[in-house]
């Protein structure tokens, strides 16, 4: 795909043809959602870099930083270079997050409680970006229990069987079409600003009395509350695998949507915008 000498509706016609071309055997909801995010961010990127005569940069969210990358991943380095600035990952998931498996299996009501989990969950599974972010095995250790009941358990080799046992077996063809799209987690050869919270209680296992039917026990590890700290931290990795900057900044105390409307994140991100 060439999107550096495109422009207008045929450039954005360019980029569709080619970039659908890469997505044979995905789903198609899967492949026009993110072909819409890919063309919506490098025709914003394009735009806005002409009209204010320089570089922009690029701010993502939670699982926008998957998008984020996958999309930087696809754009040449000359294209790279004069169009972006720099890459602000903010409470980025690189290698999924362990509460997605209660999603799966019982449903998530986000402590609203005039909303049961269980009649939930049916809409829920529905999201293939549920799937998309269970924790991976390149990153999480391959012994650790992420769901336990009273007579089995399930680490990150054991997705297959997860699904099935929670008698939602589409849920694993959610997982093998998306687990590829970055997992290799390649540099986006852009610099990058990586904000992520710390010290706060966040789910990393869960033990079920009665498997999918009632709420578990939660066993809590260190992160935002939502993104454990092993999947937010694991982008240090491309310290020395690009040429531009890579800089970690980790925010203790700052909840995973809190840090959206948290001072500090608002001035290290104006740092970036308006350096000295």
């Amino acid at each position: 795909m060439n999107r550096q000498n495109t422009s207008g509706s045929n450039g954005i016609e360019k980029v569709g043809r080619g970039w659908m071309s890469e997505c044979q055997g995905l789903d198609r909801p899967i492949v026009w959602n993110i072909w819409i995010l890919v063309n919506g961010v490098w025709v914003s990127a394009n735009w806005m870099a002409n009209k204010a005569g320089g570089p922009v940069v690029l701010i993502a969210h939670s699982m926008g930083n998957m998008y984020m990358l996958y999309f930087l991943n696809r754009q040449p380095q000359a294209w790279k270079d004069r169009y972006i600035k720099a890459f602000v990952s903010l409470g980025p998931p690189w290698a999924g997050v362990a509460k997605t498996l209660k999603v799966m299996a019982t449903g998530d009501n986000d402590h609203v409680p005039l909303v049961s989990s269980l009649k939930i969950r049916t809409q829920q599974r529905t999201a293939v970006s549920t799937a998309w972010l269970f924790p991976y095995a390149h990153t999480w250790p391959k012994d650790m229990v992420l769901v336990s009941t009273s007579n089995t358990s399930f680490t990150v080799q054991d997705y297959q069987r997860f699904f099935k046992d929670i008698d939602y077996e589409d849920g694993w063809a959610m997982r093998q079409d998306t687990e590829t799209m970055v997992n290799a987690l390649r540099p986006p050869g852009v610099p990058v600003y990586c904000l992520y919270g710390s010290g706060i209680p966040t789910p990393q296992g869960y033990n079920y009395t009665n498997f999918s039917h009632t709420d578990p026990t939660v066993i809590n590890g260190d992160g935002d509350g939502t993104v454990n700290l092993l999947s937010a931290t694991l982008l240090k990795r491309w310290v020395g695998q690009q040429k531009q900057p890579v800089h970690m900044i980790e925010l203790p105390g700052n909840e995973h949507l809190a840090m959206l409307l948290n001072a500090t994140t608002v001035e290290h991100i104006k740092k970036v915008l308006f350096p000295p």
